[in-house]
């Protein structure tokens, strides 16, 4: 499948940096693999069409400070941000508006997995984003 370039915010990645996430990604099939969910039209565009619109890069942030500054930045840059769970969306929410000239980035959730404590007596319990 053929994609278009990423569209790159230099400001927002140089202030990002390298540090402040577990990994980023520009790779085309990491871009495609967050850019879309699993509703019958996706799946329909993946096998016999294209995708309109891709993310421009993949961030694994692996805290609530990562996420935080990351948000900040992205305010601060004018740059989208998706949240991307395990990709199993059917309600259409990582689809992308073909228009937007912005830098996309999807912010995969996955490494973020930290059981943080459990209250066994009210059964309940706070868990990561990508447990």
């Amino acid at each position: 499948m053929e994609v278009a370039l990423p569209i790159l915010n230099h400001a927002f990645l140089e202030e990002l940096g390298e540090k402040s996430f577990s990994r980023r990604s520009f790779m085309k099939w990491e871009r495609i693999m967050h850019s879309h969910g699993s509703c019958l039209q996706e799946v329909w565009q993946l096998r016999y069409t294209k995708l309109p619109k891709v993310c421009d890069v993949v961030i694994y942030p692996n805290s609530t400070a990562e996420t935080e500054n990351l948000v900040k930045l992205a305010v601060k840059h004018n740059v989208v941000l998706i949240p991307y769970g395990g990709g199993t969306n059917v309600t259409k929410s990582l689809q992308m508006d073909v228009a937007e000239t912005r830098m996309i980035v999807s912010v995969d959730c996955s490494r973020m997995n930290q059981i943080k404590w459990v209250d066994r007596e009210n059964n309940m319990a706070c868990i990561g984003a990508g447990i």
